[in-house]
C-alpha cells in the first residue's frame, strides 16, 4: 500500500415544501461560518420604506430575526431581537424603494441557524408570507490513518467529526468500488455527528484508497 488519500463527495438536493407553511418557500444552503442572504421580494416593486416587515425562525425553534417598520428597526434601537441573531443580521435599505428591502443577511452562520424562516408582510392587502428554509451544513474533512498492518494486509480508520448533516461514510478504491467495512461507530451531540468507519485491505487490493463521506443535502467536494 502507497498511500492512503480523501475523497469527500456531498450530493445537493433541494426541496421547496417546507413543513406545514401555506406560503411560497425555497430551499437554501450554506456552510457553516459563511454568510448568507435570505431572500424575500415583492413582484408589484412597490416602495417599502415606510412598510413593516418581519423575519422570524418557526422550526425548529420560534425566534424574532429581524423586524423593520417604517425606518426603526433592530439595528437602529427598537427592541425584541433574539440574542441569537443580535449584530448578526442586517437589510439593505438602498433597495427599499424597489421592493426589495425584505432581503436579509445573516452573517457567519452556524448549524443552530438551520430551519425554516418566514418573512411576513401583515400589512399589505392581502396579506403576504414568504418562507425560506435554511439548511447550514458542516462538512469537515475526513481523516484517516493506519492502525494495523502486516505482511499481507493493513486496517484502515476513517473518522469524519462534528459533521452536520449526518454524512454517508464509505471506503472505495481507486476504482470507486465499495470495500467491505464494518458497522460504523455513530455518536451525536445535538446535530452534529461523529463517525468512524474501519476497513481491512489486502495486497490484492488497489494501493489507492478512499473515504467518502456524502451529505445528500449540500453540495460539497473536499480532497486530501
Amino acid at each position: 500500500m502507497k498511500s492512503v488519500r480523501i475523497l469527500c463527495i456531498c450530493l445537493l438536493t433541494v426541496s421547496a415544501v417546507i413543513g406545514n407553511e401555506k406560503c411560497p418557500g425555497v430551499t437554501v444552503n450554506v456552510s457553516e461560518e459563511s454568510d448568507v442572504i435570505l431572500p424575500c421580494s415583492l413582484s408589484t416593486n412597490q416602495n417599502l420604506e415606510q412598510k413593516l416587515f418581519d423575519w422570524r425562525k418557526k422550526a425548529p425553534t420560534k425566534q424574532e430575526v429581524f423586524m423593520y417598520d417604517g425606518g426603526l428597526h433592530y439595528n437602529n434601537g427598537r427592541p425584541g431581537q433574539d440574542e441569537h441573531f443580535r449584530g448578526r443580521v442586517s437589510h439593505f435599505p438602498q433597495e427599499l424603494q424597489f421592493g426589495n428591502a425584505s432581503i436579509i443577511i445573516i452573517r457567519n452562520t452556524t448549524v443552530a441557524d438551520s430551519g425554516v424562516y418566514t418573512c411576513d408582510f401583515p400589512h399589505l392587502q392581502p396579506e403576504q408570507r414568504f418562507c425560506i428554509k435554511l439548511v447550514v451544513g458542516a462538512a469537515p474533512k475526513p481523516f484517516v490513518g493506519i492502525l494495523n498492518i502486516s505482511e499481507d494486509e493493513a486496517l484502515l480508520k476513517c473518522e469524519v467529526r462534528g459533521a452536520s448533516p449526518k454524512p454517508k461514510v464509505e471506503w472505495r478504491d481507486s476504482d470507486g468500488n465499495i470495500l467491505p467495512a464494518e458497522e460504523p461507530q455513530v455518536s451525536h451531540t445535538g446535530e452534529r455527528y461523529d463517525i468512524t468507519l474501519l476497513t481491512t485491505v489486502t495486497r490484492t487490493n488497489s494501493s489507492l484508497f478512499h473515504c467518502v463521506a456524502t451529505q445528500e443535502e449540500l453540495g460539497h467536494v473536499t480532497r486530501d
